[in-house]
């Protein structure tokens, strides 16, 4: 019976420790990174609806363009030329809801790519795929 109650008495104890390790380390567990809260619709038609603008922005990989938005399509659409150092690629913009379609005529994608923009100051955004992955940051004029 000693026996029985001495190892009784180590189970408990062993599972106690354990209990006190697993609180600790899901106390000290990393928080999930707040979503971006992303514009809607309204809010993309006002911060876009000045004609034709430039934006200077970086690639998720760390690639510096500019981007220049011509409005020569209709009032949320055009062209769309940019700059990645003395190469100049050209495609097309386009605004629908609450995001924003850039196409470069490469042919993978036939329709482009679309994102969702977060504000982060005037005229500062970050795009962001459909995955939710940051794709790049922008600074328009």
């Amino acid at each position: 019976m000693k026996k029985v109650l001495v190892t009784i008495s180590a189970v408990a104890a062993m599972l106690a420790l354990g209990a006190c390790a697993a609180s600790n380390q899901t106390a000290k567990a990393p928080k999930a990174p707040k979503a971006p809260k992303y514009m809607t619709a309204k809010e993309m038609q006002k911060e876009f609806k000045k004609g034709s603008i430039t934006c200077n922005n970086v690639l998720a990989d760390g690639t510096k363009v500019q981007d220049f938005y011509y409005k020569d399509k209709t009032a949320w659409s055009g062209n769309l030329d940019r700059n990645i150092g003395d190469k100049i690629k050209q495609g097309e913009w386009k605004i629908m809801g609450p995001g924003l379609r850039i196409k470069d005529h490469k042919k993978k994608k036939p329709y482009g790519k679309w994102f969702n923009l977060a504000k982060t100051g005037k005229k500062s955004y970050v795009a962001y795929d459909s995955s939710g992955k940051k794709h790049m940051t922008m600074k328009c004029k």
